[in-house]
């Protein structure tokens, strides 16, 4: 039987019992009109006070104890009747939901007795029926320092009529169950008549918010004891958080170096290049990662790696910046003495390099006498190293100047497809050492590049060399040259073996090379130095690789101004 079937069986029962105390005093008031004789007027309101005495003794007997109707019993008929005014056959949803709810559902009369709860209340605390719960409080059920607290709550919400959110703790064999809690007041004519509570079980929440509160304290904890300066900013440039030492740079504008030393920075005017840096990273979504030579208020100017990335909120809008910046001035200056110390060093292994080159060619030339076909022979061969000794000196120079910034392009008009045929000419002797063939298609017959000359020409040999020695005996090495979008295109192709995709990462980087059997110096120079030649162009280096045993090596460089011009036409040269 629902709520609303019980409610009207007791009304009707109360309804008829009135009925009949009611006709009697109706039968008094008749009697006393007819026999007014004998009926005087104050017997007459005496025994109809009686009467209503009595009727009201009879409710309280029949309500309370004959027929054994509760309060939370009217309050629940009382309830699903207000609300069956709105909504049709409320009894039985209601009672659906308090059978299927995976929540705790309780209802609470203003005595704070329970009048009604869900199933899954009487499963969790292990209740067979809700008659063993109806009609008795918090505090019979669960009596504990938790339901001591949950009660002066619930006191709260009929005091204050407003509802209450709070954390129940339960302890059932041994294992604790955490539960947010809502009460809110059931209201009529300005009283509170009930409560009604909503818990939701937040053990692991609970659990897992403070595993990551153990994890961030550790985070914290590293980060403030590396070397790395960490903050967030937001688009206005206003400091978030970050570690104790971004705040004391921010704060104070002092920074410690490596060494202990520490050095005070003028914040207000970096702030600015900050902002917009930032600003740029927000509205591209892009990362930043690059090294400045920053000034301090002393005048000196001292290094530091700096990694920018923005950050999403819920709407996935970037909103802030993370930056991790670290001090390198001691990773500079070891840099600084190696290059200096390869610098010196090949300087002076080039004069003389170049004397001992002179004098060979001297010797072959035969003005210090004719020599024999085994004495030249052996001449040769001593040039060829001389000559080999000499470009990887020359690789090593090249590369320390354009580290340092000392080296200044210097621009001229050229024709870009004769200077790679005067290339490939120059090391087609290397081309049949390895029995390979070169092909030069070029996509035009001639075009005037303004660039500088020698460099892109080392380029271009050092792409050619570089396929040559790693192709397969017997291949072909296809080079061409073409225009795509106001970009000349050079392609180096040959026959090798592949390079995975994070060997091709670090094939520009010094002294790699993707084959151990020409871990030398100078190929481990030769792409690298090839990059910082093409990206001084502002063009872009070519890596490509493929699982068919075909690479392609290449670069783009810009054009602003195209001017072809009439050659003799070669599409095809064999070397």
């Amino acid at each position: 039987m629902n709520y609303s079937q019980r409610g009207l069986n007791v009304k009707a029962k109360i309804v008829l019992f009135n009925i009949i105390l009611l006709l009697l005093i109706i039968s008094n008031c008749v009697c006393s009109y007819e026999f007014n004789n004998f009926f005087s007027l104050k017997y007459l309101v005496l025994s109809n006070t009686f009467c209503l005495i009595v009727i009201l003794g009879i409710n309280w007997y029949l309500v309370s104890k004959k027929l054994k109707i509760t309060d939370n019993e009217f309050l629940r008929y009382n309830f699903c009747k207000n609300c069956a005014k709105n909504v049709s056959q409320i009894d039985v949803m209601l009672d659906n939901i308090f059978q299927t709810t995976p929540d705790i559902i309780t209802f609470r009369d203003s005595k704070l007795r329970y009048a009604m709860c869900s199933k899954c209340f009487l499963d969790f605390f292990g209740y067979k029926s809700d008659n063993e719960v109806i009609g008795k409080t918090q505090l019979e059920l669960f009596y504990s320092e938790q339901a001591l607290l949950v009660d002066k709550y619930l006191h709260y919400v009929l005091k204050e009529k407003v509802s209450k959110t709070y954390i129940q703790k339960y302890y059932l064999n041994n294992v604790e169950y955490i539960y947010e809690s809502t009460s809110s007041p059931i209201i009529s004519n300005n009283e509170v008549v009930g409560i009604i509570t909503l818990s939701r079980d937040i053990t692991e929440t609970i659990y897992l918010r403070k595993s990551l509160e153990y994890s961030n304290e550790k985070l914290y904890s590293l980060i403030d004891n590396s070397p790395l300066l960490a903050y967030v900013l937001d688009k206005d440039g206003n400091f978030i958080l970050g570690n104790e030492r971004a705040k004391d740079l921010f704060l104070s504008g002092i920074d410690v170096m490596d060494t202990g030393e520490k050095v005070k920075f003028d914040v207000d005017a970096m702030r600015d290049e900050i902002l917009k840096e930032n600003l740029e990273l927000i509205a591209t979504g892009k990362t930043l990662d690059v090294e400045k030579h920053i000034q301090a208020i002393n005048g000196e100017k001292y290094w530091y790696k700096i990694n920018k990335s923005p950050m999403k909120n819920n709407e996935g809008k970037y909103y802030a910046v993370t930056t991790f910046a670290r001090n390198i001035d001691s990773e500079k200056r070891i840099q600084e003495q190696r290059e200096t110390y390869i610098a010196t060093l090949s300087h002076d292994l080039k004069t003389p390099t170049i004397a001992q080159i002179r004098a060979l060619e001297l010797l072959l030339s035969g003005q210090l006498g004719i020599l024999n076909d085994e004495q030249k022979e052996m001449v040769k061969l001593t040039l060829d190293s001389c000559n080999y000794m000499y470009d990887m000196v020359y690789t090593l120079l090249s590369t320390c100047k354009f580290e340092s910034g000392e080296v200044v392009l210097k621009y001229s008009s050229f024709d870009i497809v004769e200077l790679i045929r005067e290339s490939i000419h120059e090391i087609s002797n290397l081309s049949k050492e390895n029995s390979t063939d070169i092909i030069f298609s070029p996509g035009m017959d001639c075009f005037t590049l303004s660039a500088d000359k020698i460099e892109l020409k080392r380029v271009v040999i050092n792409l050619i060399s570089n396929a040559i020695s790693y192709a397969f005996p017997n291949t072909e090495i296809n080079v061409s040259v073409r225009i795509v979008d106001n970009f000349v295109e050079l392609r180096v192709k040959n026959s090798s073996s592949y390079i995975e995709p994070d060997k091709m990462q670090r094939i520009f980087r010094k002294y790699v090379t993707h084959s151990e059997k020409y871990n030398k110096v100078g190929v481990g120079l030769g792409l690298y130095l090839s990059k910082k030649i093409v990206e001084a162009h502002e063009g872009k280096i070519i890596a490509e690789s493929s699982k068919s045993q075909t690479n392609t090596f290449g670069f783009l460089i810009p054009v602003s101004n195209i001017k072809l011009e009439s050659c003799q036409k070669e599409k095809f040269v064999s070397l």
